[in-house]
């Protein structure tokens, strides 16, 4: 196992510890009003922040340690994997959450696609990470905001990847922060009020597939997606 993989492994754990801080400091205060008012009206409003937010921190971990576990074995095999399937199980994986932020998941697939050669725990876990970092990112009071899954064709492959009306990202931005992951406390400045652990891990995560997250742009909404190699198996989506 080489220095720099230890290094990176290290930097990655640190942004994540960071990371999981918020969710665990929204679960205390939330029992703490439970405790304080265990019979009021909004008991159910606590018990829902508690589960949405401990089982999204409990998944970018999961996300976390898949990404450890892939880079620390040899490689698996690709297969085709479909990737309007993924984007629907994503989506539907991200709904509740986001509408507990007052966010809404607005699924794009722009065309029809044959399948891509990846692993679908993969794909499906990237773009997770990168679903709960946007919707942390776009949840603002009392305004409704969308985050949109999509996919599309690129000069390079299939794109597919996370967007949003008020996404503060640019390559330099991308660029610098991945410089500064597990340093910086904030290392993508004003798109997240935290480490940013979500992008980081979804990077990790593509980057067994050959790929790395970017700054893209689709349909007027800025945000971060990767490309896939399409298969050459012939498929209907």
């Amino acid at each position: 196992m080489s220095d720099n993989y230890t290094q990176s492994s290290g930097l990655l754990f640190t942004t994540l510890a960071e990371q999981v801080k918020l969710p665990f400091v929204t679960v205390k205060h939330a029992a703490e009003l439970l405790r304080a008012h265990p019979n009021t009206e909004e008991l159910e409003r606590l018990l829902q922040t508690i589960a949405l937010t401990s089982s999204s921190a409990l998944r970018l971990i999961d996300s976390y340690l898949l990404s450890v576990s892939l880079q620390a074995e040899p490689r698996l095999p690709l297969e085709p994997v479909s990737l309007s399937s993924v984007m629907y199980d994503a989506a539907h994986s991200l709904d509740a959450y986001a509408k507990a932020h007052d966010c809404e998941i607005d699924l794009r697939l722009a065309g029809k696609f044959g399948p891509v050669m990846a692993r679908r725990e993969v794909v499906q876990s990237a773009l997770e990470s990168l679903g709960y970092s946007f919707i942390d990112a776009a949840s603002r009071p009392d305004v409704h905001t969308k985050v949109t899954l999509a996919v599309r064709r690129t000069a390079g492959g299939t794109s597919t990847g996370v967007y949003s009306e008020i996404s503060k990202l640019n390559s330099g931005l991308l660029k610098q922060a991945k410089v500064l992951k597990g340093i910086a406390r904030q290392p993508l400045g004003d798109f997240s009020a935290g480490s940013g652990a979500g992008v980081f891990v979804a990077d990790a995560l593509f980057d067994f597939l050959d790929s790395s997250v970017r700054v893209a742009k689709f349909q007027g909404l800025f945000g971060l997606a990767a490309n896939l190699t399409p298969s050459n198996q012939l498929s209907f989506v």
